[in-house]
């Protein structure tokens, strides 16, 4: 999608007076699109659950008690690196998600596993039934990928700037623009604006997020030793690397129909270390 598109939207949604804010603060993200139930004709395709092509000696996640995680994703970062309009995205090879169980929604037991090389990629079971899949097994969809661009969502919008009827246009603005499963960038999805807090606090700080920002700000002040600016940098620095929806077909259920979100560092994202990465669950 293009900036003009994007404009065009704006004024479709009778959001003209406040196009400065939206365009302002309108974020690049990649749509993930269900394309179709997965036949694995293709191998090292973008894919939502169903089995994962993975490399000869890749050692399947487990969970501390030593079960096998769920897996999520997988990414063909060849085809969506292209639509990666900020380049923080790996140019080749396969992205992995895979998760833990979800009994609590911060701080989800997950890994993330980046692999630069596709040659020898095979579909590759789990090796027993996963931590999530112990009722009824996820189905798998093809994923496409498109580029687009997200307004602040209901968490983040500036309500100051915006009347009740241009909060509910923007609500359907959010919701046109982020059709899909899921998503690469952009707001998460939530009640409060404290993702970026939640996933500095574990990831920095290494301590768990009391759901009061001001508690958190004064933990990682404590932790880059009263420099406040290293504060503010490091919050600004967590990026939505991906959120999942939940999804009836696929069988992705996250609590009462929530969604799950990866964040991580721009800067670990730009070094490749998919080993600071913080997985939560938003569900209503």
């Amino acid at each position: 999608m293009t900036i003009e598109q994007y404009k065009e939207l704006i004024h479709e949604f009778e959001l003209s007076e406040v196009a400065d804010y939206l365009l302002a603060a309108g974020r690049p993200i990649i749509n993930l699109t269900l394309v179709e139930k997965e036949n694995y004709q293709l191998t090292g395709n973008s894919r939502i659950a169903g089995e994962p092509d993975l490399p000869p000696g890749f050692v399947w996640p487990l969970t501390a008690e030593g079960e096998p995680m769920s897996f999520i994703a997988q990414l063909d970062l060849e085809a969506i690196y292209p639509q990666d309009t900020q380049q923080l995205l790996p140019p080749a090879g396969i992205l992995y998600f895979f998760m833990g169980d979800m009994q609590q929604a911060r701080n989800i037991a997950h890994k993330v596993i980046y692999v630069a090389d596709k040659t020898g990629l095979r579909r590759t079971p789990p090796p027993g039934t996963t931590i999530l899949e112990k009722e009824e097994r996820f189905t798998g969809y093809r994923l496409s990928s498109a580029a687009s661009v997200m307004p602040p969502n209901y968490a983040y919008a500036d309500y100051d700037q915006l009347s009740e009827d241009e909060m509910d246009a923007l609500d359907d603005l959010c919701m046109h623009l982020t059709e899909g499963v899921g998503r690469i960038g952009g707001y998460a999805d939530g009640q409060h604006d404290d993702h970026n807090i939640a996933a500095a606090m574990y990831l920095e700080a290494g301590q768990p997020y009391d759901y009061f920002p001001k508690n958190a700000r004064n933990t990682l002040l404590k932790h880059f030793k009263g420099d406040q600016q290293a504060v503010e940098a490091a919050i600004d620095d967590m990026t939505l690397l991906l959120q999942i929806d939940s999804d009836s077909a696929v069988g992705f259920c996250w609590w009462d129909a929530g969604c799950i979100q990866f964040m991580m560092p721009k800067k670990a994202l730009r070094a490749r270390a998919f080993d600071s990465t913080y997985l939560s669950l938003y569900s209503s």
